[in-house]
This record gives C-alpha cells, structure tokens and sequence, in this order.
C-alpha cells in the first residue's frame, strides 16, 4: 500500500517538509513506489521503475537531510525521467526496439544537475518512438493511457512524463519538447509544462529529434513547482554545443507578483490550425480571468504567421532524417510503420530548402520579438482538441474526426522555431467528458520567470481547478 496523501503534496511542500525533518526522503520515496506499482499496470506511465537507484538515492538524501546538508528544494524528492533522456545504469530505450537493452554509462545533463540538487531518479516514462509521435501509442513497450480518461491518450511524445505527474505517480518529471512535446502532453493531462528557452537547459545525453528544435522542460501539478524543477536543471553547459550561456535567474523571485497592468497579446494568426469549441471556450474564460486581475489584453496581428510553420517543417524533416535516414535504410523493420513513413518523407527535404529555411527562420525569430517586445507575454490555446481515443487516435474538432497524430504541432510549433519560452497552463475542463483544457503562455528568450509570473497569477485565481485530480488519484 502507498500513502496517497504523501502522493499528491506539491514539490514546495515536500520540500518544507523535509528541511524540517517532518517528512523521511525514504518514506516518500516507498509511497511514490507503491504508486507507481499500483497504477502502472493501467497507465503505463513508466517503462522502468528504477528501484535500486532510488532506494539509495532516497537513503544518501535521508542521511544528508539529517546532517542539516540541504542542497537545494528539490533534495529527497522523486522525479521521472523521459525514456530518451540518459540515465546511469537504468535502462534508457529511446521508446525503440533498437534500444532494448540500451544502458547508458553516465547521466544525461539534466539528470545530472537534479543528482547534484538531491532529487532522487525514480524511473523511465513512456514516450512515443524516439519522441516522434504525438500520442504515446508505443508500439514496442505499450501504450500510455491519459488518468482522466484511461481509453484516451495522454498526448506526446512526454505522454509517459505528463501522465505520471497528473495521476500522482511523481510530483514532477522532465521531458522533452521539440514541437511541443512537453506542453502537448501537459495540456492534455491537466497539469504544467514549460518549453525553456532554447539552449536553457542542456540537452547532452538527450536522444536527438531536431537538433536545433530540440528542448528539455519540467513538468509539474503547479506553477511554482515547475519553476523549482527548471532552477535545478537550467544553466549553461559547456560541453553542450547547443546550450546558451544566459544567466539564470531566481525563477520564483518574482512570481507571486500578479498580472496587474501587465499588457497580454493575443495572436489569432498565429493559431494555424481549427480549435474544438470546448477549447476556445475555455480560452475565453481565461482571458477573462486575467482582465478580472488587471492584465490589458490586445489583439495583434503576425503578418508573417504562414511561414511559420513551414519553415519548421522543413527544419525538422531534414533534421530528424539526418538521425534516422541510415538506421531506417539499413534496418527499416526495426521502425513502426508511422516512423517508417515519417522518415521516407522527411528524406524529401532538400539542403537548399533547409539552408533557406534557416535563413528565414533568423528573420523571423527577430520579427516576433520585436512583435512581442511590447507585452508581457502571449496567449494561445494549449491544444486544438481534447484526447483522442487509443484505439482509434482520431481527434473530434467540431464534430469532424481528424487524425490526433501531429495535430497539435502548427499551434506548438512556433516557440521551438523562435526558441521562446513557453508554459502550458490548465484552465478548465470541457463540460461533457470533464477532459482538462490548457493556455500557452509565451514571452522573450530568457524570461521564464516571466511566463512563470503569468502562470501563477491564474493559478492562484482559479485555485479549485489545480485541486482537482483524476478519479483514479
């Protein structure tokens, strides 16, 4: 048996609990184990249970916390690791049938920094095949099943991570985004999930996607905690050829500051794709709420919005090629047939189009700051549409049933072409099936604490919405 009650405390409060000797990293990690065990089986949230690391993680963290050595708010506490993300001596399989029996030597980065800050490595979640597909219906280690509704997926590829999170499982886990692959699956499941600027966190020990699109993200049940985790994980990497040395703040220093007189923008042009009533009700009420809390929120126009997107197709496609042209040439049945023609038709993408979209994307990114330089931050929907069915992975939008897989990627896609960072938010939930509906919100390269400050201010107005938790919890 698993304490529930342990289960479902905020990384903050965990935190405070342990600094004051009140709560044993041991007997929290015992709990989030029991959990784990006991929903696993349905959810499929983890690949691996890392019960050897964690149980002597949890008792060098105990023996720490004990000897007044507090590192940081994290320390003692148990997070997942996306199954692309390296870890030592736990099996990391990318999602792949290639990687079956992959066991890394070192940690990536990211795992790295959350060793050093105390957090115990609990396990590996499930994420779509080498992070490439928007459901979490893995083909080779099983499908992840979404705790609001078990017949539904949880989104993708971070599926694993994100589900995990909202059924209480681990108070915060990390994945990776590369067209919205943290905040796809975050919306989905009701809980929060950042996109760091690009280059904030390190993405060495990472499978690659795209390697210029790729990043690394938190996800959490609450602002705050998400804020915790990035601070644990961000900075500059030297050994990293993708990271960027920016200074890292003190995300939470400025994050009970609210939103009044804050200038919020919205930016239909750059929606791109249709949104499920339910969803933009949702949106509507939520700007609503930030007028209620003294945020002005302005219509702006992108007129530059339908390149978007194609420039990031076409970056994507011959980046992700260029990862998996010669293993899919050489060994094209060690793919799923969704990967298999992913990878055929991402070989199409040639040199001249890719250099000449990533010209354009330096021209663009430089048009949307100084697009966004007046405001505080943006506002989007989290997703187009609820979770779709397992078995079917069709979405409904607006009575038509669309294909789930990809579908989110042109309202995601643009913070990972600019890099800007982004923050998935809950915002409600649709009146039918009671599914959690989300808000992007996006500011300028380096100002998380920003989004984080948005963020937080709707999660202290709507607190009843961040207490509720699937019926399983």
């Amino acid at each position: 048996m698993h304490d529930k009650n342990l289960c479902n405390l905020t990384i903050v409060d965990i935190g405070i609990k342990i600094a004051a000797k009140e709560l044993s990293p041991v007997e929290l990690t015992e709990a989030h184990l029991g959990r784990i065990e006991a929903l696993n089986p349905t959810l499929n949230a983890f690949i691996t249970i890392a019960y050897d690391r964690a149980r002597i993680e949890a008792k060098a963290a105990e023996a720490d916390v004990m000897a007044g050595n507090i590192r940081s708010p994290l320390h003692g506490i148990p997070i997942g690791i996306k199954d692309i993300i390296d870890t030592e001596n736990v099996l990391t399989t990318q999602g792949a049938s290639f990687f079956r029996e992959n066991v890394p030597s070192v940690d990536a980065e990211s795992v790295r920094r959350l060793k050093e800050a105390g957090a115990i490595m609990i396990g590996k979640c499930n994420t779509g095949e080498f992070a490439a597909e928007s459901g979490t219906k893995n083909p080779h280690f099983g499908a992840c099943h979404n705790p609001w509704d078990t017949s539904r997926v949880p989104s993708g590829s971070s599926g694993g991570p994100a589900a995990a999170v909202a059924a209480s499982m681990v108070p915060g886990a990390i994945g990776s985004d590369t067209g919205g692959s943290v905040r796809g699956p975050a919306a989905i499941c009701g809980v929060v999930g950042l996109k760091p600027t690009y280059g904030r966190v390190s993405v060495r020990g990472v499978f690659p996607h795209a390697v210029s699109l790729d990043h690394v993200g938190p996800l959490t049940r609450t602002v705050r905690d998400c804020a915790v985790l990035l601070q644990e994980i961000a900075g500059y990497d030297p050994i990293d050829p993708y990271s960027v040395n920016i200074p890292v703040p003190d995300f939470c220093a400025e994050i009970e500051n609210g939103v009044k007189g804050a200038r919020l923008a919205i930016c239909p042009d750059l929606i791109g794709v249709e949104i499920d009533q339910p969803v933009l009700d949702a949106f509507e009420v939520s700007l609503q709420v930030f007028r209620e809390l003294g945020a002005t929120i302005e219509i702006v126009a992108v007129p530059f919005a339908d390149e978007i997107n194609e420039q990031r197709r076409i970056i994507a496609d011959a980046e992700f090629h260029c990862v998996h042209g010669q293993r899919w040439a050489s060994t094209p049945e060690g793919y799923s047939e969704l990967l298999q023609g992913r990878i055929a038709n991402a070989g199409k993408t040639t040199l001249q189009q890719y250099v000449a979209a990533q010209a354009r994307r330096i021209a663009l990114t430089r048009m949307m700051a100084i697009l966004m330089e007046p405001y505080d931050a943006m506002l989007l929907p989290g997703y187009p549409c609820l979770a779709a069915q397992i078995e079917t992975m069709m979405a409904s939008v607006n009575g038509k049933e669309i294909a789930f897989n990809g579908l989110g990627r042109n309202l995601l896609g643009m913070q990972n072409l600019v890099g800007f960072p982004c923050l998935s938010i809950p915002v409600g939930f649709d009146p039918i099936h009671g599914l959690p509906i989300s808000v992007q919100i996006t500011s300028l390269p380096g100002d998380e604490a920003g989004v984080f400050r948005v963020g937080r201010a709707y999660e202290r107005a709507q607190p009843e919405l961040y207490a509720c938790r699937p019926s399983l919890v």
